[in-house]
């Protein structure tokens, strides 16, 4: 079973920003959950909510501030506290990647609320993985799934999973051709778990921070999880395999 950092490390360094994924990469972790958006000028941003006051103490919706702008920012409002301000802004994804070498898996996760963004991420993200060789690391995953059967439909090799709460998605993800399905863990129930397991995509199970829940899901053989806490997570794991 493999251990996805949520946002970075989310529970222990602010999330989504290189502060984040270097704290991540430090404790070994090397696969990671990130949220995309889009920025005023139209770059990819790493960012969960639409708002950065969250995160970020500004009252100012993401798509009206530029990359730069966002970059300015000090994203360690929410979360725990972190000392430095440095690395703490709202980066790109272009930035968020060449700060991460070490990482050999992102589920970068599309966040958009208005399907007229539709084309203009996919514009973007075809552009900043322009071919298979190019998507190893990758795998574009969202609950939107209009927006994953476009991006299906003009970049076939590019990595896709649906992202869900519900048992009825699977459906869903088989017919969009997903190479990973993200549930929560609501319906990480055996016997859903089984029938995932029957398919052959990648089953990813989030957020799960309980380390009783993550021995279950290990003898459940999920894929992976996806979890705030890495340095608790990842050593758990790490121990279970060795028990093996």
């Amino acid at each position: 079973m493999q251990l996805f950092g949520h946002r970075g490390a989310a529970g222990e360094a602010p999330e989504n920003t290189i502060a984040g994924i270097r704290h991540a990469i430090e404790r070994g972790v090397r696969n990671v959950e990130i949220d995309l958006r889009l920025s005023a000028d139209k770059q990819i941003v790493i960012v969960h909510d639409n708002n950065a006051k969250r995160t970020a103490g500004i009252n100012r919706q993401i798509a009206r501030l530029t990359a730069s702008e966002l970059n300015q920012l000090d994203a360690r409002k929410s979360g725990t506290p972190w000392p430095r301000k440095m690395g703490c802004g709202i980066p790109t994804l272009r930035r968020y990647l060449s700060n991460s070498p070490e990482i050999q898996r992102y589920q970068l996760e599309v966040k958009l609320d208005k399907s007229s963004e539709h084309a203009l991420m996919i514009e973007k993200i075809g552009a900043l993985f322009p071919s298979k060789a190019s998507t190893k690391k990758i795998v574009i995953t969202s609950f939107d799934y209009d927006f994953l059967a476009k991006l299906r439909q003009q970049f076939p090799y590019i990595p896709i999973g649906a992202i869900s709460y519900k048992t009825n998605a699977l459906a869903t993800a088989k017919q969009l051709g997903c190479e990973y399905f993200c549930i929560n863990t609501a319906i990480a129930k055996p016997q859903f778990i089984k029938k995932i397991r029957e398919t052959d995509m990648h089953l990813s199970v989030w957020t799960v921070n309980n380390p009783e829940q993550i021995k279950a899901l290990y003898e459940l053989k999920v894929d992976s999880i996806i979890s705030d806490y890495p340095s608790m997570a990842l050593p758990l794991i790490n121990s279970l395999k060795r028990k093996k």
